[in-house]
């Protein structure tokens, strides 16, 4: 990934358009970037992440809100062009962010939103790819392999990031490694084991519940059968040995239970059939007792049985001139009524006008024939009124149809007219919709990018606040180091003034070591006659000078300590500084209110964005439904005014034909009824006059067959067999009782010689008599709890086999639970110790985390390429290594330490000096921008921008840097170090200045050339 040019306009400080070429700037592979501020410096660096990215690192985001408020007055809106090329491709990005831009009439200002444009260049030249904000930063990302944060590790090395990143706690590593190398998949794995290590120990713990409560069951089972034992030694018993115990119980008990059913069964079934016994000795007996009694009684209606056969004889022979007398009567009596029912209609005819006209006399007189002919005149004329009757139905159902058709003519219409109105409904609120939807697209929101901004916003609120506390201890420990160096000072002014000291007392030392007899130190006398008599002065001032070294020591030492502490708290600042620490308070608690405004608009936007969404997707709908509708409601309309025209011609036609069909009547209703009326009388009189001849006829007949049937019978007249007939009922009640009787004396002769009759009569001529009824009750109540005794028994001996079986059911449920328990114990113990492995629980010696392992080998990966740099900027001297050792009980493998070559000692990172520190920081950027640039897919990074942090080094050390980053030039990589060391704009020929004025900043591009001139 390279960047060859940069454009800014009134955006962070810059006040006008700035232009670099970064090309031409890097033609030696190394530039300087300076100026008066840090902040103009770092907004160069702003303007490409922003650019790329849509955003500004980190805490300097805050600050850009500033500048977007600060140009806007001027009506110059903030822009940043970037062109690079990456992956082959070239491409250039315009990104112009949210501002106030003044209103072009009056006064005040009004929301200009932000926009992007991404452009390619092919061989026709440069081509849009996308206006979007989301779409552009998402090609762009996707291109390069790397986000925003990484981004900011790779490209954009920031010092005071990789000192805190050296200095910082395993946990703090690994929460920037996790950024940078997403380990998101290791960590759901771990959360995922957990889970399932969770889940598994609920499955076995549920298994063992149901075995549990199946051997409840199972004791449940057999509690009623096995109450009377001693069911208390049960409880020493679980799983297969239970059940074992239970079947040799249960199977006693069904024994026993089954010897008492049988011996009460016996019992109950003899005393069973010994009250049957006398039961039937009784039956018998009285049936006896009952024959006799009815043979009694049918003896004496015999002679009524007599005299019933002579009564039902002569209503038999009544019965056969039954049919001639009645046959007599009715036809005299029909005659009769046929005559009157022949003058009534006589009359009727007479009555009517049509009827009367075609006959011509009076229908009293007229003959049968006449009357015949009047029928078929009126058939006739009824005839022709009947074959027109349809054409009138089908007048009367053309003008309905046609009156439903004007009817439906006029719904169709206004049919066509409200979804034609519903359609331009439909249509208006569609633009409004899509216009509406522009609009909110238009406006650039983006829950994302506003999400960011706001988190953004907080962290620079937080990095302020901790930076004035970091300031606070730095003053504190600078009074400290100062009190420190101060006694340190003194303390070595006092030791070297004893020193001092004891040197000029020299002589008095040696005196105070003489010892009689002993050589001197100098002469070699053994005799001392006059020792120096500063001898006891000499001895003093060695101690003294010996308490004042060691007081100096100890001075010494906690000057280096304050030093140390002070440096770290002073490193710890500038990095804070870096992160945004020196910002107003105030404005970054400003910028989080607008931020989370912001993505509170952006959150709302988006709501709005899927409901409009969707309404528009049913306005489509709709309006597609409505213009269907009006096309079909035309053709409706079209063809009903096209059938009403056809109908109205067909309904004329149809009148005239009716008018003469009608002949005067309003209907041809009512003349088929008028000719219907005119018909029926002489019908009826035409009936009538031939039923009168027939009844007269008859009536003769009869007369005769009825005086010829009474000279042959019994009856000497007619009244006599009147006399012998009987009605109906009278007749059945007759027959009855002839046939109950019969039916009574046989039924009884038949009793007489039952067999239990015949046997009752022998036991009383033997002299047997039946058991009372209180003795049969009382051998039926013994009968009675022999079966109770016998039914309780039964009922015992199925509980027990129920109970049996039960027990035994359960056992086989029992097994199966079992064999499906034993492997989820087993799957638990293993996902149970997998998961413990991964969050370094268990037997995982070192506590290392899945997640914590995988960071460790990129860390791994990063120490070893960061050592290759230290170790050309060291002189060999040092270099970096990873290390997996625990500390107390925390979780190893995020350790990291340098290691002293020379010494073969490896320390602490935090007991790196400030210029050791700056080297071993420098080097694990550059070997993390080689490490990610890897991960990355081997994207070539062949632009590089190193932050600030040179001013720590001595001249030794600079140099040795300088030789590492000049080596980072090969193969044509541009490298830009952001600087104020004055030897490192002597060294670098070609530098980038900011220029900060009372109107904004500038940039200007200074050679060696043009500094020497």
């Amino acid at each position: 990934m390279r960047i060859h040019r940069l454009e800014i306009q009134a955006f962070g400080p810059f006040a006008g358009r700035e232009v670099i070429d970064f090309d031409e700037l890097g033609a030696q592979g190394l530039f300087l970037l300076n100026g008066s501020t840090g902040a103009g410096k770092t907004s160069v660096l702003d303007a490409i992440a922003y650019a790329l990215y849509g955003r500004v690192p980190g805490s300097r985001q805050g600050s850009h809100a500033q500048f977007r408020s600060h140009h806007a007055a001027d009506g110059v809106g903030p822009e940043v062009l970037c062109e690079f090329s990456a992956g082959g491709r070239r491409l250039e990005v315009r990104r112009s962010p949210e501002w106030m831009r003044p209103l072009k009439r009056g006064t005040g200002t009004t929301r200009e939103q932000a926009s992007t444009q991404l452009r390619e260049k092919t061989a026709s030249g440069w081509e849009v790819k996308s206006t979007r904000n989301d779409e552009a930063a998402s090609e762009i990302q996707e291109l390069l392999g790397m986000n925003m944060a990484q981004f900011t590790q790779v490209v954009l090395l920031a010092q005071g990031d990789f000192a805190a990143f050296l200095r910082a706690s395993a946990e703090e590593r690994q929460t920037l490694l996790q950024k940078l190398f997403g380990t998101e998949l290791y960590k759901n794995v771990e959360a995922r084991l957990a889970n399932d290590a969770k889940v598994a120990q609920t499955e076995v713990a549920e298994g063992l519940a149901q075995l549990l409560a199946t051997e409840q069951l199972a004791l449940s089972h057999a509690a009623q059968t096995l109450a009377g034992d001693d069911d208390q030694t049960l409880s020493e018993f679980s799983g297969a040995e239970l059940f074992a115990v239970l079947a040799d119980k249960l199977n006693a008990a069904v024994q026993r239970a089954t010897a008492l059913a049988r011996g009460t069964q016996q019992g109950a079934d003899a005393l069973a059939t010994e009250v049957q016994s006398a039961k039937d000795r009784r039956g018998r007996h009285a049936a006896r007792e009952l024959v006799l009694a009815e043979q009694q009684r049918l003896a004496a209606l015999a002679d009524d049985a007599q005299q019933w056969r002579a009564d039902q004889e002569q209503h038999h022979a009544a019965q056969i001139l039954e049919p001639l007398m009645l046959a007599a009567t009715r036809t005299a009596a029909a005659s009769e009524q046929a005559g009157f029912q022949a003058d009534a209609v006589a009359a009727t005819l007479d009555a009517h006008d049509i009827a009367s006209s075609i006959l011509d006399q009076p229908a009293s007189a007229a003959s049968e024939s006449d009357l015949e002919a009047l029928g078929r005149e009126l058939t006739t004329r009824l005839a022709s009124v009947t074959a027109a009757l349809p054409d009138e139905a089908r007048l009367s159902q053309k003008t309905s149809d046609l009156e439903r058709g004007e009817k439906e003519l006029h719904q169709a219409l206004a049919a066509q007219e409200e979804q034609t109105q519903a359609s331009k409904t439909a249509e208006a609120r569609l633009k409004a919709v899509a216009a509406e939807q522009e609009q909110l697209h238009s406006a650039g929101h983006n829950v994302e990018r506003a999400q960011q901004d706001a988190e953004h916003a907080a962290e620079l609120v937080q990095a302020i606040s901790d930076y004035q506390e970091q300031l606070i201890t730095v003053t504190e420990l600078t009074d400290s180091e100062a009190t420190a160096r101060s006694g340190a000072l003194d303390a070595k002014e006092q030791w070297l003034e004893a020193f001092n000291q004891r040197l000029s007392q020299a002589a008095g030392e040696l005196a105070a070591e003489l010892v009689d007899g002993e050589p001197c130190q100098v002469c070699g006398s053994t005799v001392h006659p006059a020792p120096s008599p500063l001898a006891g002065a000499g001895a003093d001032l060695v101690k003294q000078e010996k308490a004042a070294k060691r007081a100096f020591d100890v001075a010494e030492k906690l000057a280096r300590e304050a030093r140390t502490e002070l440096a770290d708290a002073t490193s710890a600042l500038a990095v804070l500084a870096e992160r945004g620490g020196e910002g107003s308070m105030e404005e970054a608690r400003a910028a989080v209110v607008l931020k989370e405004a912001a993505l509170e608009e952006a959150t709302k936007a988006e709501a709005t964005l899927v409901t409009l969404a969707t309404e528009h997707l049913e306005l489509q709908t709709r309006l597609s439904t409505a213009q269907a509708a009006v096309l079909e409601a035309t053709a409706q309309a079209a063809s009903l005014r096209t059938g009403n025209a056809a109908l109205g011609q067909e309904i004329a036609a149809l009148d005239e034909h009716l008018r003469i069909a009608r002949d005067g009547f309003d209907s041809l209703a009512e003349r088929h009824t008028a000719l219907t009326q005119a018909q029926l009388p002489g019908a009826r009189l035409l009936q009538a006059v031939r039923l009168r001849a027939t009844a007269a006829a008859a009536k003769e007949e009869a007369r005769a067959e009825l005086e010829q049937a009474l000279a042959d019978s019994v009856f000497a007249d007619r009244a006599a067999a009147q006399a012998a007939l009987l009605t109906a009922a009278q007749a059945t009640e007759l027959a009855e009782r002839l046939k109950g009787y019969a039916k009574d004396v046989a039924v009884n002769v038949d009793k007489l010689a039952a067999d239990e009759v015949v046997a009752a009569q022998a036991e009383v001529e033997a002299g047997i008599v039946p058991l009372s009824v209180g003795e049969v009750e009382e051998l039926g109540e013994q009968s009675a709890r022999a079966k109770a005794e016998a039914k309780a028994g039964e009922l015992a001996l199925g509980l027990a086999l129920s109970a049996q079986s039960q027990v035994v059911a359960t056992e086989q449920k029992f097994r199966a639970l079992e064999e499906a328990v034993a492997p989820l114990r087993e799957r638990s113990k293993l996902l149970d110790g997998l998961a413990n492995a991964v969050r370094g629980l268990g037997d995982n010696k070192l506590k290392m985390t899945l997640t914590s392992y995988v960071l460790a080998a990129r860390l791994e990966q990063v120490a070893e390429a960061a050592s290759l740099r230290l170790a050309t900027m060291s002189d060999t001297r040092y270099t970096l290594r990873h290390s997996d050792a625990k500390s107390g009980n925390k979780k190893s493998g995020l350790g990291l330490e340098v290691v002293d070559e020379w010494t073969g000692i490896s320390r602490d990172t935090a007991t790196l000096s400030g210029g050791e520190s700056f080297m071993a920081s420098l080097s694990l950027a550059l070997g993390l921008s080689d490490v990610v640039q890897q991960e990355s897919g081997g994207l070539d990074i062949e632009t590089l921008f190193v932050d600030e942090g040179f001013g720590s080094l001595d001249e030794q050390s600079l140099e040795q840097v300088m030789d590492a980053l000049e080596g980072l030039r090969d193969g044509g990589r541009m490298v830009g170090l952001v600087s104020h060391v004055a030897e490192m704009k002597q060294r670098i020929p070609m530098h980038l200045h900011v220029h900060k004025g009372r109107n904004g900043s500038t940039l200007e591009v200074v050679t060696a050339a043009s500094q020497v001139a």
